[in-house]
């Protein structure tokens, strides 16, 4: 039976239900007044011919609409066996079942009971885009075994009906109510009533995976106050909530390991309150943030960041990423920061963060960083414009410190040849390679110096020497150019092997 507040939907469109009963000139005939999410739907604010059946936030965000017109809500129980369960026209179904990774596959109606029976050993319950509003009668069967459940786009809204969905599922590890236009925990009476008797209990102590993404939760301290009944929780996920700020208390922060607040307008990592010492990944992806502070007091240990789409586009926002020293992997969007010539934003990201492993999805090797570097200190040291210069003044001096300074037809006309001591066997010769040649080319040369025949046969690797460590690196790309590898005429020695 729906009630007033219940969520609905027509057409896919989400509304909650603000009167039921007659409307005048339309005899016994039960109508719904519904206000709209999105308030362009609407027609009215509830009033209708000077009567008010009901009232809206919006001037036209109302309607009234037949019962019969609107899906209504049901309980749990009854949509996963229609998405479980085969009906009438005998579409075949899958059941995961715990302990094989076999799937049954039950034709026709005369093995419903078994369907029925097998709906307990699900692991995965999906329930996406359907029409959940109520937990389970109290005689439903017990989902032991089910560690995910998704009820993404449903018609849920209180939180005393999660509670009580989860009672059946003792032993839920990810739990997905994005899209469920959601209440204010606080607000929900009937949570608010039974606690007052009961006293606070977990909704679960088994979920450590909590999505609550595009639910209408606009303050941090209904998510604060959510996290609070999942004691189990470490991963939050709270995308396209209208945020303006985030904050938790102690306790809860203490022990994220992920946190998702992707699209809300936070505008600053400063709007992130308290310390997350636990957070290895942050995502912050279209969050309207335009500079970056120093942030590494609240994200000590944070290893991944997600900043695209937003509105950076200074050096110092990035020489501030520097203090977070176990940041490994970077998401940024970088066509807007301003370069030296010959050299691209890539190149400039991977010599100013020395620890990144990954930088938009591209693996960092110790070749491309140590090319990164140089070609950086190259473009940089001697560059005219000083506030350019300025920005990158400590990396500048940083790396002088393990390259040395560049030579001035380094930072001005950038080097054509470079002077390589090569190394075959017990023989050793020193020539000078021009950096525009590929390897390939590179091969041939050093078969015809050494006589050694083909260059099919032969592998060549650059030795590369510094602070008393070695790095071996082949140069296994025929097509790649020689100066791609930065090789250095004072240290790095290019050593010809025969393949085994």
């Amino acid at each position: 039976m729906v009630r007033i507040g219940d969520r609905v939907r027509v057409d896919d469109h989400l509304a909650v239900v603000r009167y039921i009963g007659n409307v005048d000139g339309y005899g016994d005939q039960i109508w719904l007044g519904l206000e709209w999410k999105d308030p362009k739907r609407g027609r009215h604010d509830g009033c209708v011919k000077g009567r008010r059946y009901f009232q809206t936030r919006h001037p036209t965000g109302g309607s009234l609409t037949k019962i019969e017109n609107v899906q209504l809500p049901c309980d749990l129980l009854a949509e996963i066996k229609s998405r479980y369960i085969e009906s009438d026209d005998g579409v075949q179904d899958q059941i995961d079942l715990a302990q094989t990774t076999k799937k049954i596959e039950l034709v026709g109606m005369r093995k419903t009971a078994t369907q029925q029976a097998n709906i307990e050993k699900l692991v995965n319950i999906v329930l996406d885009n359907r029409s959940v509003g109520e937990a389970p009668p109290n005689d439903a069967p017990m989902f032991r075994q089910c560690k995910e459940l998704n009820l993404y786009a449903n018609l849920v809204y209180k939180w005393h009906t999660v509670k009580h969905m989860l009672k059946f599922f003792p032993k839920i590890q990810e739990l997905n109510l994005r899209r469920n236009w959601m209440i204010d925990i606080d607000e929900d009476r009937e949570l608010v009533m039974e606690e007052q008797t009961f006293g606070v209990a977990p909704f679960s102590e088994t979920c450590t995976k909590l999505i609550l993404s595009e639910c209408d939760m606009k303050a941090s301290s209904n998510i604060d106050a959510v996290l609070r009944r999942f004691p189990a929780c470490v991963e939050l996920v709270a995308f396209g909530n209208e945020l303006a700020e985030f904050g938790l208390d102690a306790a809860q922060a203490a022990r994220l390991t992920c946190l998702d607040l992707q699209g809300n307008p936070l505008r600053s990592l400063s709007a992130i309150k308290g310390i997350y010492a636990n957070v290895r990944c942050l995502n912050v992806a279209k969050c309207e943030i335009r500079r970056i502070g120093d942030f590494s007091e609240a994200f000590p240990n944070l290893e991944f960041l997600n900043l695209r789409e937003n509105l950076i586009a200074e050096w110092n926002s990035v020489n501030s990423l520097q203090k977070l020293n176990k940041l490994k992997n970077l998401l940024i969007d970088h066509r807007n920061f301003k370069l030296a010539p010959g050299i691209n934003a890539f190149e400039v990201f991977i010599a100013k963060l020395p620890n990144l492993m990954d930088f938009n999805r591209f693996d960092v090797s110790e070749v491309e960083r140590r090319s990164a570097e140089i070609r950086f200190l190259n473009n940089y040291f001697g560059i005219k414009d000083e506030e350019l210069r300025n920005e990158h003044l400590h990396d500048i001096q940083r790396l002088v410190k393990i390259y040395g300074e560049p030579t001035v037809d380094a930072t001005t006309k950038g080097l054509k040849v470079v002077k390589l001591r090569i190394e075959y066997g017990n023989r050793v010769e020193t020539r000078n390679l021009p950096l525009a040649m590929n390897v390939q080319k590179v091969k041939d040369m050093l078969s015809r110096l050494f006589k050694i025949g083909n260059s099919q046969d032969i592998a060549i690797y650059l030795v590369m020497c510094e602070n008393h460590k070695q790095h071996r690196i082949e140069l296994d790309n025929p097509l790649r150019e020689l100066g791609h590898y930065s090789p250095s005429e004072e240290r790095d020695i290019l050593v010809i092997e025969h393949k085994s």
